[in-house]
């Protein structure tokens, strides 16, 4: 593994000091937050690295996100907070955009809607090219868009399961169903990534609304998940949560989750009683999240194809 060129290195640490002056000027405080965790997130297609002592008699998991620990600072009293963070996911391999580690930027904002935090990020990035050498100029066009209207037209089909198994049939994707029968995320990402993500290639894009099976952390509101994700000319950046605060369907949705993990032959993780104690308590207030892929993001803004000129990180090899 070589590492990425001096002037990038230059180039890489101005842009992490320019994003903490960005949120510094905007009264967001920087958490520090664990990397080891005992228990990881619950979320089924994200496998968390495990380690242990070489007695065995530690062991923990790399965090996938900081998330359940920024959402837990917040609930002290915090109103603006953010983590940089190094986080780790098994299996982010084979891919120009893909690594076993990476760094991400999470932020979060007491009483913001999921809009406004967008539009928060859309000037992060406007202020990251203005100030950094080399960068694209300016950032493309940006171009909000509502996730179901994108399905009925570059689809032809609804996000009910229904509509999403007769595309797949019509347009004669790949697929292979499992035994244990069909989980509705693999049907709506099998059509969203080989029929909806193409159209992202231009400009910046920013997906609005989910369907409630695809909230993850999400409040659900009018039949949608308060969702949003970003891409940048076809790269996803960012996905961000209006965040759920209600205990009792927190729980619900754990316990989905790690059943959904024993289906699919994964371990299935104790739910967290902290984090679920925490928001019974009623500490977690309305708030907005959104999770940044900083490699990928440097990479965009500098023009670049793939993580090889951009990323410490990129380890194709590993």
């Amino acid at each position: 593994m070589l590492p990425i060129s001096k002037e990038r290195q230059i180039l890489r640490s101005l842009f992490l000091k320019e994003t903490r002056i960005f949120l510094d000027d905007h009264e967001f405080l920087e958490v520090d937050t664990p990397v080891l965790r005992p228990i990881p997130g619950m979320e089924p297609h994200l496998d968390p690295f495990l380690v242990h002592s070489p007695s065995f008699k530690e062991k923990g998991y790399l965090v996938t996100s900081p998330e359940y620990a920024l959402k837990m600072a917040l609930g002290t009293g915090l109103d603006k907070i953010y983590d940089i963070a190094h986080v780790f996911r098994s299996g982010e391999i084979g891919s120009a955009f893909h690594s076993p580690e990476f760094l991400m930027l999470e932020i979060y904002a007491g009483n913001w809607s999921l809009s406004k935090m967008t539009e928060f990020v859309i000037s992060y990035f406007e202020h990251l090219v203005g100030k950094l050498p080399s960068s694209i100029g300016k950032i493309p066009t940006v171009q909000r868009k509502k996730l179901r209207e994108l399905f009925q037209s570059y689809a032809n089909c609804d996000w009910d399961r229904n509509s999403l198994e007769k595309a797949i049939r019509d347009k004669n994707l790949s697929y292979a169903p499992s035994q244990e029968g069909d989980l509705y995320e693999d049907l709506f990402f099998l059509v969203f990534l080989n029929l909806i993500e193409p159209h992202t290639k231009n400009g910046i894009w920013i997906l609005e609304g989910y369907p409630p099976e695809c909230a993850s952390l999400a409040k659900v509101s009018d039949g949608e998940a308060e969702r949003v994700e970003i891409y940048w000319n076809g790269v996803e950046i960012a996905n961000g949560f209006f965040e759920l605060t209600d205990p009792k369907e927190q729980r619900e949705r754990f316990q989905k989750e790690r059943e959904i993990r024993k289906s699919l032959g994964k371990e299935p993780f104790p739910l967290d009683e902290d984090f679920l104690s925490f928001l019974e308590n009623g500490f977690l207030p309305p708030s907005s999240g959104i999770s940044i892929g900083m490699d990928r993001l440097f990479g965009q803004i500098l023009g670049e194809k793939d993580l090889r000129n951009s990323s410490p990180y990129w380890q194709p090899g590993l």
